[in-house]
């Protein structure tokens, strides 16, 4: 069709990979622009999108990616119609594995379809899918023609630098968001089973001491439930106070917690560091 411009990129195949590298990286940022300016526009507030620490949603950058892949290898006598349904079920797919993976692996989630209609357990939506369908016909036929021919002129030795660096930029970014990820999640669930053993301790410790006098035991334990809130506050306040800007602003971009016991006290630290972070945007 006129105007369409494949993703065939011409060169050894190191060459070929730092442009696809650069082209995934372009298409990551054009996708964190279009979450925030879509939520700027829905709600009237700039809202970070994504999961890694940088302006980037790599899951916008490999779904065109595969797409134009798809489209030029595969499905080479594509119509618009088909370009559309292909990205609408696509991006439903890998949008439903990739929420469903980021909750299994760290118990939380960055989108939530819950409230909008037709959706598939929060993880997708119809009115979603239909968008990226459209995003799908606006990158094979618009951004393609436009951005792929302007790759093509990058020099070589240029091409295999920043194809290069923005790998090792990604890659730094994943491993510092997993590891932020990771080891708060690990805190948080070492501050339930402190406060959990100490409970236990302490109704083994006075069970036989209040047996027969219950209203007694049962004030002690209330005593002890209340010392441990208080506890639990200050471990809050000192595992949200230590986190650093980074560490922090990697946590803001998670809209939740669920799916283990902690995760009641994880959204309850959560919440506490954007309160901390928007009273200094606001200083």
């Amino acid at each position: 069709m006129h105007g369409r411009q494949d993703l065939r990129f011409e060169g050894d195949g190191f060459t070929m990979v730092s442009l696809y590298m650069i082209y995934f990286s372009i298409l990551s940022f054009v996708g964190y622009l279009y979450e925030c300016l879509a939520m700027l526009i829905w709600t009237g507030e700039w809202d970070n999108r994504g999961f890694l620490f940088g302006p980037v949603i790599p899951i916008y950058g490999a779904g065109a990616l595969a797409g134009t892949l798809l489209f030029h290898y595969s499905l080479k006598d594509h119509t618009p119609m088909m370009v559309f349904l292909v990205s609408v079920i696509a991006s439903a797919v890998l949008e439903y594995v990739v929420h469903y993976g980021l909750e299994k692996a760290f118990h939380a989630y960055w989108w939530d379809y819950s409230k909008a209609p037709l959706n598939i357990n929060g993880r997708i939506c119809l009115p979603a899918s239909l968008g990226f369908g459209v995003a799908g016909l606006l990158i094979i036929y618009v951004i393609n023609p436009f951005l792929i021919p302007l790759l093509e002129r990058i020099p070589k030795e240029l091409a295999a630098f920043l194809g290069m660096l923005l790998a090792a930029i990604f890659a730094a970014d994943t491993m510092l968001t997993v590891s932020t990820l990771s080891d708060f999640i690990h805190r948080v669930e070492r501050i339930d089973e402190r406060i959990n053993e100490r409970m236990d301790n302490f109704v083994d410790n006075h069970m036989e001491s209040y047996k027969g006098i219950g209203d007694t035991f049962y004030t002690a334990v209330d005593h002890m439930q209340e010392s441990g809130k208080k506890l639990i506050d200050k471990r809050i306040e000192k595992a949200s106070d230590s986190l650093d800007f980074a560490r922090s602003y990697i946590l803001t971009r998670v809209k939740g917690f669920k799916g283990n016991k902690a995760a009641k006290r994880m959204n309850h630290i959560l919440n506490r560091i954007k309160r901390r972070i928007k009273r200094k945007e606001d200083e």
